[in-house]
């Protein structure tokens, strides 16, 4: 079964759709601290719906604050706290250069520094 749903913000847009107990959610435009509550809102309704884990697609992402990172941070520790998987499956050299500064890069995505 696959569902989706969309929410608006003022400058990012944010996609679900859930496959086989995972839950995707496809993030565009600027996560920052205006849009922060919809991303935290966002990724919290993902882990209840998730059965085995969330997969978060921030290819789209023009900007990434700090606000953003901490929504992402709170995002994964909800879900390791359920029980489940918690990734960033693709980013932007904008959004990869920013966790990788920070030294969330390998903890976000399961990768290390390539």
């Amino acid at each position: 079964m696959i569902s989706r749903s969309a929410e608006r913000g003022e400058l990012m847009d944010i996609a679900t759709t859930q496959r086989d107990g995972t839950v995707a959610v496809k993030v565009t435009g600027d996560v920052d601290l205006l849009s922060r509550e919809l991303l935290a809102r966002s990724l919290a309704d993902a882990v209840g719906q998730a059965e085995s884990g969330v997969e978060v697609d921030m290819a789209g992402v023009a900007f990434l604050d700090s606000s953003g990172m901490s929504a992402l941070l709170s995002g994964r520790r909800a879900a390791e706290d359920a029980g489940l998987t918690f990734r960033i499956i693709a980013a932007g050299d904008l959004v990869r250069r920013v966790m990788e500064l920070t030294g969330v890069w390998p903890l976000l995505t399961g990768q290390g520094h390539e």
